[in-house]
């Protein structure tokens, strides 16, 4: 697949999200659990999102991932337990679109470090993940469709005296 990569300007934004640090075999539960607490939460105070929901990776190890699983909303709300509510920080972002199987992201990840490297450019905070749909819409993992976004800045160059 040929990654197409572009920049835009993410504004702040209210999100709902629980984090955790997880090892790399629990991600798949974890996200369910999340997702599935995040919108239940949500539904019981009747509120809508105001967007696709995200993962936002912290951490991303060998050993453990530091995710926040994120729901997007149009204004702060309540939260409780594992629930946190905030303001996700404006953001220039480098960003794709996979389509395909989650295993599969790390080639969109791949193109998307090159062209940041490539562009003078560097990551200036975590990866995000933006699932545009997923199992819960999409039959097969070959149409899964995934926004991958990583802040950037450019690059510093030193002052040379």
């Amino acid at each position: 697949m040929d990654y197409v990569v572009s920049t835009r300007e993410v504004p702040e934004q209210p999100i709902i999200s629980i984090r955790e640090r997880i090892g790399p075999s629990e991600i798949s539960s974890f996200l369910g659990r999340s997702f599935a607490d995040l919108y239940g939460h949500v539904g019981l105070l009747g509120v809508a999102p105001s967007g696709h929901p995200f993962v936002i990776y912290h951490e991303f190890g060998t050993e453990a991932i530091d995710a926040e699983v994120c729901v997007p909303l149009a204004h702060e709300i309540r939260a409780s337990g594992r629930i946190e509510s905030r303001i996700l920080e404006p953001a220039t972002v480098a960003q794709t679109l996979h389509v395909g199987p989650y295993d599969e992201l790390h080639v969109a990840y791949g193109a998307l470090n090159v062209w940041i490297r490539d562009h003078d450019f560097e990551v200036a905070g975590p990866v995000r993940e933006r699932y545009l749909n997923g199992p819960d819409t999409v039959r097969s993992p070959s149409g899964y469709r995934t926004e991958i976004e990583m802040p950037i800045v450019p690059v510093r160059i030193p002052a040379t005296v």
